[in-house]
């Protein structure tokens, strides 16, 4: 029925058009097709407070999570603790994360600003593909990092050759998309394995609807 990918995702998003969506998302491991966001109230009244700050890298979400779970930290603690040299953590990741607002600091210790926050998106994430239902499971199981539940959405005309089996044995659901759009196998919901990747959705939100590119962490 469709003549390309981006053409079944476009149905699919005309189709989850009462939900939050956003399309074509990467937070670390591939570009996922469709994102749909349950919790799209809260996210929203998130966005607004962020006022178009958002956090450029995993790595800065890495680094101002594990700051904002202590009081304070020294530059020291955050290099034995997260494995990233004292070079790129001083002058890139901490850099970008003073410039945001994220943390301040003085001579000896990184503090988290109070103020500022991260959000945990409730994520459902499809892979599209017209007929490689292979390579689109594959890639659906690894959204199981960041998403609750995660689909392989397939042309109608080629979903007899999927193996159901398969997807059940990585809880990953299966969606026939044609003239109408069908729910074959409801996968489970699980909790992600990744919250860097959760808040990444979040951020790679904000970042697309910001218009402050004039912001030194937006570059």
């Amino acid at each position: 029925m469709f003549q390309t990918e981006e053409e079944l995702v476009t149905r699919l998003v005309k189709h989850y058009n009462k939900y939050y969506t956003i399309q074509e998302v990467g937070v670390g491991y591939g570009i996922s097709d469709l994102l749909i966001i349950r919790n799209q109230a809260d996210l929203i009244r998130f966005i607004e407070t962020r006022q178009g700050v958002y956090l450029k890298d995993l790595d800065d979400i890495r680094v101002f999570d594990y700051i904002r779970k202590r009081k304070k930290v020294s530059l020291d603690e955050l290099i034995s603790k997260l494995f990233i040299s004292k070079s790129k953590l001083k002058y890139s990741i901490l850099k970008r994360l003073e410039f945001s607002g994220a943390i301040t600091h003085n001579a000896k210790f990184y503090s988290r600003n109070e103020n500022f926050k991260l959000f945990c998106p409730n994520v459902i994430a499809i892979e599209a593909k017209l007929e490689d239902w292979q390579t689109g499971l594959a890639q659906a199981i690894r959204y199981h990092r960041f998403a609750e539940k995660s689909y392989l959405a397939i042309d109608d005309q080629y979903i007899h050759r999927v193996d159901k089996k398969e997807l059940n044995n990585f809880n990953v659901g299966l969606i026939s998309v044609g003239s109408k759009v069908k729910e074959i196998i409801k996968p489970i919901l699980h909790k992600p394995l990744d919250p860097a990747m959760r808040y990444k959705v979040t951020e790679e939100i904000i970042s697309r609807n910001s218009t402050k590119v004039d912001k030194p962490h937006l570059i």
